[in-house]
């Protein structure tokens, strides 16, 4: 009760200074449950597993206010599996916590200052997103210097992380989180149908080693990540690509070199409406199991999305780069698809043919002979089907259903049997509303 009579408070003193003050105010919330069945999702099924069947939800509520050269907005969100917290329960802050919270001052027509806990969506999301789809979804706490200039956009951020305030030392223990994160991200439109990015992702990662005095130790390992993404759009013809390259550091003692790559193209047209057919290849590089030789050995060839939106790529069920499949033998993705949009309705299907972008050693053969052998690089094939519909103004309904054929290759490196079906499928109901709206 403490958490909400605190928002209760902050909504009222924000609502009454906003209205003597004349700011610009707008409140509003988010409720997301989503149903999800799961029978071989990220990994393949096998035919004593049983499914999963759950419900999670995410509830939201924005505020944000402007007011001449400054700008504020706090984000405030719970996120919890249906039924995972016991009824009656005494702690009813539980699983409440701020997904953003930032200012923004303007210090010019052009320049502005963005500072706090925020997300950063840059291009399709391939490097930087949001991860919407996730109920937590991600956001950074950062500075961030915003440029903007008739067709020019540009913005430099970056980040430091600590588990809390240390006198002596920088050790940083959070898991699955960074060091350090400095980008800089350049939008140039040449045309209404011609745009331009360019991205520097540096990433700084804590490793933990024993030095030469036997004494527990640690150090910073850095990668860069520099690339570019190209859109065009004319008529009912669309193309765009994405082409990044990684070097640096691993994070690991000793660390090895990186070396690694990503490369996508994505072509689109408009049939008639509301068909739209879409085909695409996305390579990312990964390891070879079969070379063995030391100079090989030494360089990691994966490339790593960091903190891209990775469910939104290579198909729906997160068999790849979704928590998973980092520094393994990279992909090769091939999908076509079909997309109906009609006023309050949607629908897509794509397939996704998978193989791996380096050699899978068959160790079957190697036991056998002694060979290092490469396994077919074929992985597999995914179905998705995705829809939607308006259920009244202001609440959606969302749904889809995916359907994995994997293969030998795709058990050798995922786990899992291929004497069951893998499939998964969602139900989520959103609703969005705007609950106070002032302008000035």
């Amino acid at each position: 009760m403490k958490t909400i009579k605190k928002i209760v408070v902050l909504i009222g003193a924000t609502i009454l200074s906003a209205t003597a003050s004349y700011a610009q105010l707008k409140i509003t919330g988010e409720v997301r449950p989503r149903f999800e069945y799961r029978h071989g999702f990220q990994t393949l099924a096998d035919s004593a597993m049983r499914p999963g069947v759950f419900v999670d939800q995410r509830t939201r509520i924005n505020f944000e206010c402007k007011k001449e050269k400054i700008e504020f907005k706090v984000s405030m969100q719970d996120v919890r599996v249906w039924g995972s917290q016991s009824q009656l329960v005494t702690n009813e802050d539980y699983g409440i916590s701020i997904h953003e919270a930032y200012g923004i001052a303007h210090l010019n027509d052009n320049w502005a200052l963005k500072f706090g806990r925020q997300e950063l969506v840059y291009d399709d999301h391939r490097m930087l997103g949001n991860v919407d789809w996730a109920q937590q979804a991600r956001s950074h706490d950062g500075l961030l210097f915003q440029y903007k200039k008739d067709k020019l956009k540009l913005d430099i951020g970056g980040a430091y992380n600590q588990d809390m305030a240390q006198n002596n030392t920088t050790s940083y223990t959070v898991l699955k989180s960074y060091k350090s994160m400095q980008f800089a991200w350049a939008n140039y439109k040449f045309s209404d149908n011609f745009n331009t990015s360019f991205l520097v992702l540096g990433v700084g990662q804590q490793v933990n080693f024993v030095n030469t005095a036997g004494v527990d130790d640690y150090q910073d390992n850095y990668t860069l990540t520099a690339g570019t993404r190209i859109t065009f759009k004319k008529d009912k013809f669309g193309a765009s690509s994405n082409l990044y390259y990684q070097l640096g550091s691993t994070n690991t003692f000793p660390a090895k070199s990186v070396s690694g790559y990503l490369l996508n193209i994505d072509l689109s047209y408009q049939i008639k409406e509301p068909f739209k057919v879409f085909a695409g290849f996305e390579m990312i590089s990964g390891n070879s199991q079969t070379d063995t030789s030391s100079s090989y050995k030494k360089v990691q060839h994966a490339f790593n999305p960091y903190f891209g939106t990775n469910h939104k790529f290579n198909g729906y069920m997160d068999y790849f780069y979704v928590g998973n499949h980092a520094g393994s033998v990279g992909l090769n993705d091939a999908y076509l698809g079909v997309e109906f949009k009609k006023e309050k309705y949607s629908v897509e299907l794509a397939g996704h043919i998978f193989m791996s972008q380096a050699d899978i050693l068959d160790t079957d053969k190697l036991v056998a002979t002694g060979n290092y052998t490469a396994m077919s690089p074929y992985l597999g094939t995914e179905i998705d089907l995705t829809g939607g519909f308006q259920i009244t103004p202001g609440v959606q309904c969302k749904t889809g259903y995916s359907h994995m054929l994997g293969t030998e290759s795709m058990r050798a490196i995922k786990g899992g049997y291929l004497d069951a079906i893998s499939n998964w499928g969602y139900i989520s109901i959103i609703l969005k509303p705007v609950l106070f709206e002032q302008k000035p």
